[in-house]
């Protein structure tokens, strides 16, 4: 059994590693666990979180959104994950992950599942599919403070929270569903498995 520590930006993304991506990884021989270094994510605080998860597991991955990433100047998502990986001095124990733009991009590739856990109407439902045709994939809606996919799930849902509601939502979808819809994401959870051999 192969002990994969993932770095997580804050509960939300605590909850989807223990909920839903665990179970799918203890297929592949590989026992996960979330450490969360609780927001204010940057290369500064990563720097001083990689060094103890490096040493206490076999492998070590990040699991931060590119919104709200403090100090990212003009990096982009892949520039962001190669500086993560300088920190480590490219460690082969370390996979770098940002999440474009950032978690709740993966409800947006399950709409219908959304709408029914949140016992929403068509009227969200097609407002989703409309923000998703409009940007070309989930991962793709983007992230200034209108638009940002958390922001606009606030807006058609008014009770909906993202501790709460989101992996409960992804785990209704199914790994694979929301994998299907996203790419960056799907290309992940793949190095990841990799790393292990399915029984």
């Amino acid at each position: 059994m192969k002990r994969l520590g993932i770095s997580v930006e804050g509960a939300t993304e605590r909850e989807f590693v223990h909920q839903v991506l665990r179970p799918h990884l203890e297929k592949y021989q590989i026992f996960v666990t979330a450490i969360d270094i609780e927001g204010n994510v940057s290369l500064d605080k990563i720097r001083r979180a990689l060094p103890p998860l490096l040493g206490a597991f076999d492998f070590v991955s990040t699991f931060y959104d590119f919104y709200g990433f403090k100090k990212r100047e003009k990096r982009t998502v892949g520039q962001l994950e190669h500086a993560i990986h300088e920190l480590a001095e490219h460690s082969q124990k370390l996979i770098p992950y940002v999440q474009q733009y950032e978690f709740e991009a993966l409800i947006f590739a399950a709409p219908e599942c959304a709408v029914e856990w949140m016992e929403g109407k068509e009227e969200q439902l097609t407002q989703m599919r409309h923000a998703v045709r409009q940007a070309g994939s989930p991962e793709k809606v983007n992230d200034s403070l209108e638009t940002s996919p958390s922001h606009r799930l606030k807006k058609l849902f008014p009770r909906y929270d993202k501790k709460l509601h989101g992996s409960e939502i992804i785990d209704l979808a199914g790994l694979e569903a929301v994998r299907s819809k996203c790419s960056r994401f799907d290309n992940w959870v793949s190095k990841l498995e990799s790393l292990g051999s399915k029984q």
